[in-house]
């Protein structure tokens, strides 16, 4: 039985919003992207952007080990936010149990991202599995989840979390 998104208040379903930009943060950083902050949309705060600083166009061949690498970490980056959604619904769960259907860009993106490497049926499987298990592999991590706790409480209360405060609450959780 799910809960309707009408009869979950708007400031649980904000921080759950909180909650998976801040996967997709500490996951981009934790494989190397240059993250420049993250922001909740006004005016209510129910979805949200992870921001990345600016980088040149290249073009990735698939054929390449390490260019599968890069594809690779974009899809895990754009997994996080799923898991780390998941994991806050999941504490939630004695009192609510969300249809979470937004994740629906995110997926899309994965799809096209991962279109490039032709898996059949059952590969896309395996390997859907592969990244997200890389995801949770960071998100369950205890001073992931605690600064993911921290960066998300910010988004919460503000709409938006600049790298500069992002920087103070991975080195407070010992992150970077």
């Amino acid at each position: 039985m799910f809960t309707p998104a009408h009869e979950i208040p708007s400031s649980v379903r904000r921080k759950a919003a909180a909650v998976h930009e801040a996967g997709h943060v500490v996951v981009a950083i934790a494989l190397g992207r240059r993250v420049s902050g993250a922001l909740l949309r006004p005016p209510e705060g129910l979805s949200g952007e992870t921001q990345f600083e600016a980088e040149s166009p290249v073009s990735l061949d698939p054929n390449r080990q390490s260019d599968r690498n890069i594809i690779e970490d974009a899809i895990v980056v754009l997994m996080a936010g799923k898991v780390a959604e998941a994991v806050y619904w999941n504490k939630m769960s004695i009192l609510y149990q969300p249809l979470v259907d937004s994740h629906r860009d995110d997926d899309k993106e994965i799809s096209r991202m991962k279109s490039v490497f032709r898996f059949s049926p059952d590969k896309d499987a395996g390997y859907v599995d592969h990244c997200t298990q890389r995801a949770l592999a960071i998100i369950h991590d205890q001073k992931a989840q605690k600064a993911i706790e921290e960066i998300s409480d910010c988004l919460w209360r503000s709409l938006n979390v600049t790298r500069a405060e992002i920087d103070v609450i991975l080195k407070k959780h010992e992150i970077i």
